[in-house]
């Protein structure tokens, strides 16, 4: 998939070369799971200044290379409604080429991301991913979440990913173990 990603991204570095414009782009959502082998996507979500011309060639792009999903661009910035920028300095580059620079974020930043919208799929996306990072403690999950600045995250949702990824017997247990922590965190919330 690497050798795919890298070639879907070097040709849309030859069009805004051809364009004469230098681009840095973040990317985030279930292309950051697919490059790391978790799950497929079929589109790009990602960071990025759009103006009309950028936009025209990302369209080029994927219609030269036969990408584009149906009725929608291979590469958008439709995430940048729901969620903030992620800061450059924690992010690693993935490519870098003449004019353009690929961008991606930490797991579990896109963790953060996707606790904060919460889907479905969102869920079992973090499920996945403290699986790959073998994180088993809620806390040790919330700690890191709150580095990255993603605070007041639902606890909720937090196990719900937990038990996705670990199972139910894990969740039991858990919530055995942890109950008086839990309904203090309860209270606090309430009050």
């Amino acid at each position: 998939m690497i050798d795919k990603e890298y070639k879907i991204f070097e040709a849309f570095n030859k069009q805004l070369k051809k364009a004469n414009i230098h681009l840095t782009i973040i990317c985030a959502g279930g292309f950051v799971l697919q490059h790391y082998g978790m799950r497929a996507t079929v589109d790009i979500n990602a960071f990025y200044n759009e103006t009309n011309e950028i936009r025209t060639i990302i369209r080029k792009t994927g219609d030269l290379l036969d990408i584009n999903p149906a009725d929608e661009n291979w590469l958008n910035n439709s995430i940048q409604s729901m969620n903030e920028v992620p800061p450059k300095d924690i992010c690693k580059v993935l490519y870098q080429f003449s004019n353009l620079q690929v961008l991606i974020p930490p797991l579990a930043y896109i963790a953060g991301m996707k606790l904060k919208s919460a889907r479905e799929q969102d869920i079992r996306d973090v499920a996945l991913i403290l699986e790959r990072l073998s994180i088993d403690s809620p806390e040790q999950f919330e700690k890191i979440l709150n580095d990255y600045g993603f605070i007041n995250i639902d606890e909720s949702l937090i196990l719900e990913a937990f038990g996705t990824a670990y199972g139910f017997e894990w969740l039991e247990k858990y919530y055995i173990e942890n109950e008086e922590a839990i309904i203090q965190k309860i209270r606090n919330n309430i009050h």
